[in-house]
């Protein structure tokens, strides 16, 4: 064979090799990244965990439910809020790629204009709720006792939303173990104020169930404050206060980032209201439903975290108009995310008899439970095995901006196929919540199936 044959023989397996090395370290930047987002994802989960848990040892039930509704409903319109500032992270992450310090300046102050109009429009929405909400049907009594906290986490919102705009940039800028550091520490602050504001101490008042609204409150402004020290210390000479408002900007980044913030109240809504009809199923489905409910916030926080990290190595891609690290970042994500999904179907499955039987005492009810829960949690795993690509393919699309379509594909998946097909099963097949889980399972199939499509698809 000639040398020139020897070449072109070569050629391709050089390519092969090239495009798996690319593979390989696209895959140890997507860990690097996804791991401590993760993380971020359940220390906020252990915050209203712990919420939860001390309203309900310290003052019961009844002051439990009073502040449900308030907690219940900041959190829809947080992450509607949150997915909008999501918005401006595929921007960010080319802007760093390409090394573009005057853009990031520019968008972090149109970052900070969609703070302020979020905050306008949300904060009076859950301010006033006491009011409205006795409308659909709310007990009037449980809404009054809870009013309290409910306005205390309207004020919440206010820096919530200035941490969650720089949570966005950190993680854009692939700097999250900044933002992981700054929530560590706000965890043992923010249990150690509700046991303060709560019981009251020294010359402290006990505020009662609004005390862990105002600790709540407190940890974020504590929060914001730190974080904007940290900014103002890193800050350069672009970041000048008296740059123009940039409105073609601000126009550009809703257009990505609402559909974004949909989309997450879409997913949210759909496990708010099955929570809701299982409610109504008496209470072994209900005890069975709230542990693969639990369970699912868990494993969830794997599939976030992958999911923005493939957003943002996208993007990055995208920035630099590198074709070759596209292809190896789209590959690595699906890779990555169908690993992920497997072992989180393994260890549901092989963990949901032990699990449900400590996670519920030996009585009749007991034991009914643990029947029920064993199998939404297997149904659990096998979301997670068709879901976890599904994230991970609308992660690398919001990457190229892409959000408006995907966000139909989740609407239609969730709430006209998996929500009436878990009624159907629910009611008509007498499933009970096993078959309200069947519709989240079929939701979650279809958008993993859609958003494939739509990814594999793109030139």
């Amino acid at each position: 064979m000639s040398i020139a044959q020897t070449d072109i023989a070569a050629g391709p397996q050089q390519e092969m090799a090239t495009d798996w090395r690319l593979r390989i370290t696209e895959g140890g930047a997507l860990l690097r990244l996804a791991t401590p987002i993760m993380l971020i994802a359940l220390v906020n989960m252990g915050m209203s965990v712990t919420d939860t848990l001390m309203v309900s040892m310290l003052f019961g039930t009844d002051a439990l439910a009073a502040v449900a509704v308030g907690s219940d409903l900041y959190s829809i319109v947080f992450y509607l809020c949150a997915g909008t500032l999501g918005g401006v992270a595929p921007f960010y992450a080319a802007a760093v790629a390409r090394a573009d310090a005057g853009d990031r300046a520019r968008l972090e102050r149109i970052g900070w204009m969609m703070v302020g109009l979020l905050a306008v429009a949300a904060v009076p929405l859950v301010w006033f709720a006491p009011a409205w909400l006795r409308h659909f049907g709310l007990e009037p009594g449980l809404l009054d006792s809870g009013a309290g906290y409910t306005r205390s986490m309207a004020l919440t919102l206010i820096p919530m939303l200035g941490v969650t705009l720089y949570r966005t940039v950190l993680t854009a800028a692939e700097n999250p173990k900044v933002f992981l550091r700054v929530t560590l520490a706000m965890l043992p602050l923010n249990a150690a104020g509700n046991y303060v504001l709560m019981l009251g101490v020294g010359p402290i008042p006990a505020f009662g169930p609004l005390g862990a609204g105002l600790s709540t409150l407190l940890v974020a402004v504590a929060s914001l404050a730190i974080l904007l020290l940290m900014a103002r210390r890193a800050a350069g000479a672009a970041q000048s206060s008296g740059a123009p408002l940039d409105w073609h900007g601000l126009a550009a980044v809703l257009r990505v980032g609402i559909p974004i913030g949909i989309t997450m109240v879409t997913e949210t809504g759909i496990y708010l209201a099955v929570t809701l009809y299982a409610a109504t199923l008496g209470a072994v489905d209900v005890a069975a439903h709230t542990l693969t409910l639990r369970m699912a916030g868990i494993v969830y926080a794997g599939s976030a975290g992958l999911q923005q990290a493939a957003m943002v190595r996208m993007a990055r891609a995208g920035g630099l108009e590198d074709a070759a690290a596209g292809r190896a970042i789209l590959a690595s994500s699906l890779i990555l995310s169908s690993g992920a999904g497997v072992v989180c179907c393994l260890l549901l499955a092989g963990g949901a008899y032990p699990l449900a039987t400590w996670f519920f005492d030996a009585s009749a009810a007991g034991t009914a439970a643990v029947q029920v829960a064993v199998g939404l949690l297997i149904l659990l795993g096998l979301l997670q095995f068709v879901g976890y690509p599904g994230l991970a393919a609308l992660g690398l699309l919001r990457g190229c901006k892409d959000t408006r379509v995907p966000m139909i594909y989740k609407l239609i998946a969730y709430w006209v196929i998996g929500a009436p097909l878990g009624v159907y099963l629910c009611e008509m097949q007498a499933l009970g919540v096993t078959g309200l889980w069947i519709g989240l399972l079929a939701g979650a199939f279809l958008t993993t199936v859609l958003a494939l499509g739509r990814l594999l698809a793109r030139p």
